[in-house]
């Protein structure tokens, strides 16, 4: 399963940068200043998934994540749900973490509904691996900090963007949604004008194509 994590200006982003970016996006005082991608897979789906990839980068990160889940869970049952979050903040980098119920931190926790709003995508299992391929990829990829301030700008002239690359650096809702349009949703956005704001219609549309093709 995958899904969207929608971080509010609370708890470990509230900040008074956050909460007007939040504004600025269109979201007012309940909207939200970052966006990140959730996979939730048991121990076995995991290590199943990851044995699928077998060339270049994305074999070497998918190894290096399996031994840290074999070294992490090495007691725990196949059936057991781990989530692990991509995500990119400011001034950082495209990085990989632990969702658990009880972190110390509450950035390191499931959703709590306090702090963050989560939308499930029902993606098929090959649309996920294929998703999860393009997130390992993109791992260690710098935050883009300019594109993030310059969101507003129409993606025309100077501005134009190559459809057929992808970017060196992504800022939050970016990375979702390119992550989204390499498996054949979003086709009609241009992710560098994406607040985390614009994704709740965004993965609703997805969610509707999702149930009409599979009436």
């Amino acid at each position: 399963m995958i899904y969207t994590l929608l971080w509010k200006p609370k708890a470990c982003f509230e900040t008074y940068f956050n909460k007007f970016v939040s504004r600025l996006t269109g979201g007012g005082a309940d909207g939200f200043c970052h966006s990140e991608l959730v996979f939730k897979l048991t121990k076995r789906e995991w290590i199943t998934t990851l044995k699928t990839f077998t060339h270049g980068k994305i074999a070497e990160r998918a190894k290096s994540l399996t031994s840290r889940i074999n070294e992490i869970f090495d007691k725990a049952d196949d059936t057991k749900d781990i989530s692990l979050c991509f995500y990119t903040i400011w001034s950082s980098e495209m990085n990989l973490r632990l969702l658990t119920a009880n972190d110390s931190y509450v950035f390191n926790r499931l959703p709590d509904t306090r702090y963050t709003s989560s939308v499930t995508t029902d993606f098929s299992k090959e649309e996920e691996r294929h998703a999860l391929a393009f997130c390992l990829s993109e791992l260690h990829k710098k935050y883009d900090n300019v594109k993030a301030m310059l969101f507003w700008v129409p993606r025309v002239g100077c501005f134009r963007r190559n459809v057929n690359i992808l970017p060196d650096k992504y800022f939050c809702s970016e990375f979702v949604v390119y992550c989204f349009q390499q498996i054949g949703y979003a086709k009609n956005y241009t992710p560098e004008n994406i607040t985390p704001n614009d994704l709740p219609n965004i993965l609703e549309e997805i969610n509707d194509i999702i149930k009409k093709n599979r009436i």
